[in-house]
């Protein structure tokens, strides 16, 4: 008999269970990452079927051409997360300013800082890529997040990970009490452990 698959979402209920004093608002930001890191792997799976290859045309702040796939990912992952009400302010690897909280969404007590699709040169080449996640506790106290949120130490971090997509999607992450690491099962869309 197999053991019994655990998914994701089911991994970190768990974890809100036997964390004190949480609230739920870091198990809302996780579930929306993985949301986020669900709906890039459609498009990068199809991206060979659907115009989502190549360049964009334009250059990110680091001089590099932009992948119509990474501005894909950015853009995915501004829209998922900054509706979530779990954030300050977000800051990406693709935009020299900090990417503030949309207006008239609610402003919560987390920074993301993350890079949308590292390794995007690869994209043409089938090589695997992937998003890189850090959560951080907001220091500013009310308002829109600043550059002061994003820009703190890693011994900070609530949380840090990385989806890697390829044959094989893979999404890992810690809290500081251990490394897990779930496999996307496309059949049931859902991250197994």
């Amino acid at each position: 008999m197999q053991p019994r698959a655990v998914t994701l979402s089911q991994f970190i209920l768990q974890q809100e269970r036997i964390s004190p004093g949480a609230t739920g608002e870091f198990t809302t930001l996780l579930h929306d990452i993985e949301l986020a890191a669900k709906l890039i792997n459609r498009e990068v799976v199809r991206a060979g079927l659907v115009d989502i290859l190549g360049y964009t045309g334009s250059e990110n702040v680091h001089g590099e051409k932009v992948q119509k796939l990474d501005r894909f990912a950015h853009e995915t992952i501004y829209r998922v997360l900054g509706a979530t009400g779990q954030l300050a302010v977000m800051a990406s690897e693709e935009d020299e300013d900090v990417i503030p909280v949309p207006v008239g969404e609610p402003v919560g007590k987390y920074v993301v800082n993350f890079d949308p699709l590292d390794g995007s040169s690869n994209i043409n080449a089938n090589v695997n890529i992937g998003t890189i996640f850090s959560v951080l506790p907001r220091v500013t106290r009310e308002g829109s997040g600043t550059l002061a949120d994003c820009l703190q130490p890693g011994q900070q971090q609530v949380c840090a990970g990385y989806v890697m997509y390829g044959s094989s999607t893979m999404l890992v992450y810690t809290t500081g009490h251990g490394v897990h690491g779930f496999t996307f099962e496309p059949s049931v869309g859902e991250f197994l452990l």
